[in-house]
């Protein structure tokens, strides 16, 4: 079958996957994270589609921790944590020094689109993934501006329902802050 036909189909059940995640995780099923594993593997078949091969990777990241959350392995809770303004500036430096480092080498990978785009949302995305496991709350904004980059990079691609998924997460991202501010 070819691509185009399986296109919209993928999409459809990356967006319903990647929904549902939250919300079968957020009631503590563990079936939420197979959900999330399987968004997370669609999302990298249109990643590789759309040449976003750093995004590709991301996807694979974190298939590996939601099949690690999945058999049980968790990141012990921790407290509310503050971070100096010294730590906060190399958190939000180095991801970007890496887009720019990614951005010529990608130009010499065939089929690789947007290197500096992609290489901001996946740095990014993983400097806040980290953040967030270190319960720092100002993490969770570090994916506004990405997803809103990654929703416009997709639609770009002509992939509306991933587009879509990604300013549902923008909109998560932004409640996540306010309910962990509220926790704190």
């Amino acid at each position: 079958m070819h691509w185009d036909n399986l296109k919209t189909s993928i999409e459809i059940a990356a967006l319903v996957f990647g929904l549902l995640f939250p919300i079968f995780t957020g009631k503590g099923y563990r079936l939420g994270w197979l959900l999330g594993g399987l968004s997370s593997f669609l999302n990298g078949l249109i990643a590789f589609a759309s040449g976003y091969y750093l995004d590709v990777l991301l996807n694979a990241f974190y298939i590996g921790i939601s099949l690690l959350s999945f058999w049980g392995w968790a990141i012990k809770e921790h407290t509310f944590q503050s971070m100096s303004w010294k730590k906060t500036g190399i958190w939000l430096l180095v991801p970007g020094l890496l887009a720019v480092i990614y951005h010529p080498i990608s130009k010499g990978i065939p089929g690789a689109e947007l290197g500096f785009a992609d290489g901001l949302t996946t740095f990014y995305s993983l400097a806040a993934t980290l953040l967030l496991s270190k319960k720092i709350q100002w993490a969770w904004l570090i994916f506004v501006p990405i997803n809103l980059l990654s929703a416009y990079m997709y639609y770009n691609k002509e992939f509306h329902f991933i587009a879509l998924q990604f300013l549902v997460l923008t909109g998560l991202g932004i409640w996540a802050f306010y309910q962990w501010k509220r926790e704190k």
